[in-house]
C-alpha cells in the first residue's frame, strides 16, 4: 500500500476555504499538512522556496501568477480562486484634483502598482476597456515592482514608503488604485471631505460588472509546485475537487445557521445573493472562462509578461476541464 502524498498548505482563512484546512474534506491518497510558515503569496522573493518550487500550495496573488511562471518558477495553477474582491472600492481621489469620471484620470498621477497586483491590473484593464480611459496619458506614481515591466508607461517613482492616504496629501498622487486593507485608511478616505470615491456608486458598477460579463475580480489563485504536479500528475484534479467540496461544506454551515461569522442574518444574506448573483465565487476554467481570458489579457496589454499564454501553460494539466 503506497504512502499518501503530503502537501503542506498555508493557513487559507477565507470561509470557503476553512472546511479544508480544518480537516473536513478528506483527499483519497493525500496527507494536508497545514504549514504556518507557508510561503507569502503576495511578497514575491527571488530566495522564497516559491522560486525554487520546493512547497505545497500557495494563495497567490493573481497577478503574480503569469509573471513568476514566465520568469521560470516552478508553479502551476489551480483554477481556485480563494479570495475576490470588488475593485472599484479601491479608487480614491483628491477632492480638489477635478477628477469626477474615469476619463478624468487622463494626465494625472495616480499612486498604483504595475506589476505583482491583481487590484492594479484589473483596474488599469477595466477602466480602459470599459471607461475609455488612456493609459497611457497618466503618470503612475509605484513604489517597489515586483517583477520588470514590458511597457512604456509614464513612471514617477515614490520616495520612501508612506500609506494611501499619505499620497494623496502629501501631493504624491491625485488618484490612488491600491489596495487597501488597513480601517484607520478607509474611515479617512470615506469621511473627510479632502477626499471622494472616483466611482460613488461602486456597488452598482460592480453589479453591473457581473451582470454584464460575469465578472466578480478574483484577486488570489491557488498555485501548486510545478515539482509536485509533476510527480503526481492526478494531483491537481484531486486538489480541486477539494476546493469544491470545502466552499460547498462552508455554504452549508451558513445555509444551517452553523456559521460562527458577526453578520446579521447571515444566512437570509447567502440566500439573497445566491438569488440575485447564483454563486459569484466559482471555481473551475469552463465557469471562469470570462474571467480568467480577460485577466490574462490585460497582463500582456500593461506589460506584466512579454507573451500570451494558453491554459496549458498556465494549470495544472489534470484540471483543464474543470
Amino acid at each position: 500500500m503506497s504512502e499518501d502524498v503530503e502537501v503542506r498548505i498555508p493557513r487559507l482563512r477565507y470561509d470557503i476555504t476553512l472546511p479544508l484546512v480544518e480537516g473536513r474534506v478528506p483527499i483519497d491518497g493525500v496527507k494536508l499538512v497545514v504549514d504556518p510558515s507557508a510561503p507569502n503569496g503576495t511578497v514575491m522573493n527571488p530566495e522564497s522556496p516559491l522560486a525554487s518550487g520546493d512547497f505545497g500550495l500557495v494563495d497567490l496573488n493573481m497577478g503574480n501568477l503569469l509573471p513568476a511562471i514566465e520568469t521560470g518558477w516552478p508553479m502551476i495553477g489551480l483554477p481556485v480562486f480563494s479570495k475576490r474582491k470588488p475593485v472599484y472600492t479601491f479608487v480614491f481621489c483628491r477632492s480638489d484634483a477635478g477628477i469626477n469620471t474615469p476619463k478624468d484620470l487622463e494626465g494625472k498621477k495616480v499612486f498604483s502598482t504595475l506589476t505583482g497586483s491583481a487590484i492594479g491590473i484589473w483596474l488599469k484593464g477595466l477602466l480602459h476597456h470599459r471607461y475609455g480611459v488612456n493609459l497611457d496619458s497618466i503618470t503612475w506614481v509605484v513604489g517597489r515592482s515586483a517583477w520588470p515591466v514590458h511597457h512604456d508607461w509614464k513612471v514617477r517613482q515614490l520616495e520612501g514608503r508612506k500609506g494611501v492616504v499619505d499620497v494623496l496629501l502629501d501631493g504624491d498622487a491625485d488618484a490612488t488604485m491600491v489596495d487597501i486593507s488597513d480601517k484607520a485608511a478607509f474611515d479617512t478616505l470615506e469621511n473627510d471631505p479632502r477626499f471622494h470615491r472616483l466611482l460613488p456608486s461602486y456597488l452598482e458598477e460592480d453589479r453591473r460588472l457581473y451582470q454584464e460579463t460575469g465578472i466578480y475580480t478574483p484577486v488570489h489563485i491557488v498555485a501548486m509546485s510545478k515539482k509536485l504536479d509533476e510527480q503526481h500528475p492526478d494531483l491537481g484534479e484531486k486538489l480541486f475537487d477539494a476546493f469544491e467540496r470545502s466552499k460547498a461544506l462552508a455554504y452549508d454551515d451558513i445555509l444551517n445557521a452553523r456559521a460562527g461569522f458577526s453578520v446579521v442574518y447571515l444566512r437570509e444574506r447567502l440566500l439573497e445573493q445566491q438569488r440575485e448573483w447564483g454563486d459569484p465565487f466559482v471555481h473551475g476554467i469552463t465557469a471562469n472562462q470570462k474571467t480568467i481570458d480577460p485577466f490574462f489579457s490585460y497582463c500582456y496589454e500593461q506589460g506584466t509578461v512579454k507573451e500570451q499564454y494558453g491554459y496549458e501553460r498556465i494549470f495544472a494539466g489534470s484540471t483543464l476541464d474543470s
